[in-house]
């Protein structure tokens, strides 16, 4: 049977390719790649990485990303006002769907 791979919709692209620059701009490399991980951030050899699994659907990419972002600290740089607020959605989103609630 041919699996067709699910095409994101270009809002989507946008946010992500967004997202990306601001992780960037706070010195992050952004990579994808296949694997049995959820994804997140880490240092290595003093390179900064958010890894996002290939396999996940561009909402949940946005999400992770959104999801680091957050916890690395978006405070301090500019962030157009719709893009931070899709920020916290999404980081708010995880934590209910997750049961973040302590």
């Amino acid at each position: 049977m041919n699996r067709k791979r699910r095409n994101s919709d270009p809002e989507s692209k946008k946010i992500l390719s967004e997202l990306e620059e601001i992780a960037t701009k706070l010195g992050f490399k952004v990579r994808y790649e296949k694997g049995s991980f959820r994804g997140g951030y880490c240092a290595i050899r003093q390179t900064r990485i958010i890894l996002i699994n290939t396999r996940n659907d561009p909402e949940r990419r946005i999400s992770i990303l959104s999801g680091c972002l957050k916890e690395i600290g978006i405070d301090n740089i500019y962030i157009k006002p719709g893009l931070r607020e899709i920020i916290e959605k999404q980081v708010d989103r995880t934590q209910t769907t997750e049961g973040g609630d302590e």
